[in-house]
């Protein structure tokens, strides 16, 4: 029997925004909130048995509304979160059940992951402790100096660009921001964070592009991705 993994879901703080400010997961994509997308999927996938969704305070209704009308089976609580990602992380984990051993994060600001993705990437986890979705980079790297002139070139063959979802075992994430608060670190993902235990992160290969919405021009290639 495999263990209880759950979704832990973040649609708030400043890397869940526009650059203008705007809020992105409530905004219409083709027709749907963009939050609907990523809650599909966790619907979706074998492997996750429960979905937490952490909101802005004066969010959280909004989200409980769009929750019930799209009729998501998995949903067991909404939280308010707060305007850090793993700030908002520490709210989601209070409450998951007491008997998940593996969690599953997400920004709802990258819409365009599947149900097969958040599977790989929580069965990378299993095996692995932590695993995150990613795209290989390869090839080589340029690396500028001043007035953007080529300084350096990298040999990109073992570099990877991490996206998410990612996933961990939950009692080594507990112990990584723990960690994290007492050292006064801010870590910016999942490999930083689990650095501060010393834990690796398996990366799971996404065929797909993951599109981070920031601007506009994002929503254009979303949509197409999706349509």
């Amino acid at each position: 029997m495999n263990p209880t993994t759950w979704g832990v879901v973040v649609t708030c703080g400043k890397s869940e925004q526009m650059t203008s400010g705007v809020d992105i997961s409530f905004l219409d994509l083709a027709g749907k909130a963009v939050l609907s997308y990523t809650l599909q999927a966790l619907e979706q996938s074998h492997e996750i048995a429960g979905v937490v969704v952490v909101a802005a305070p004066e969010r959280v209704e909004q989200a409980l509304g769009l929750c019930q009308l799209y009729g998501f089976a998995k949903i067991r609580k909404i939280v308010p979160g707060v305007a850090s990602f793993y700030g908002s992380v520490q709210q989601g984990l209070k409450a998951v059940g007491e008997d998940v051993q593996f969690v599953c994060l997400h920004g709802a600001g990258r819409p365009c992951i599947t149900s097969t993705l958040v599977s790989e990437v929580v069965k990378g986890a299993r095996k692995e402790g932590a695993a995150a979705a990613g795209k290989h980079v390869g090839g080589q790297l340029l690396v500028t100096g001043k007035g953007d002139v080529v300084t350096e070139v990298v040999d990109a063959s073992a570099h990877w660009a991490l996206q998410s979802p990612v996933a961990c075992r939950l009692d080594w994430l507990k112990l990584a921001l723990a960690a994290a608060a007492k050292n006064k670190s801010h870590p910016e993902d999942l490999v930083d964070l689990l650095g501060e235990i010393k834990k690796s992160v398996k990366m799971v290969a996404n065929p797909r592009p993951n599109i981070l919405l920031r601007q506009p021009t994002d929503f254009m290639m979303a949509v197409a991705l999706l349509a």
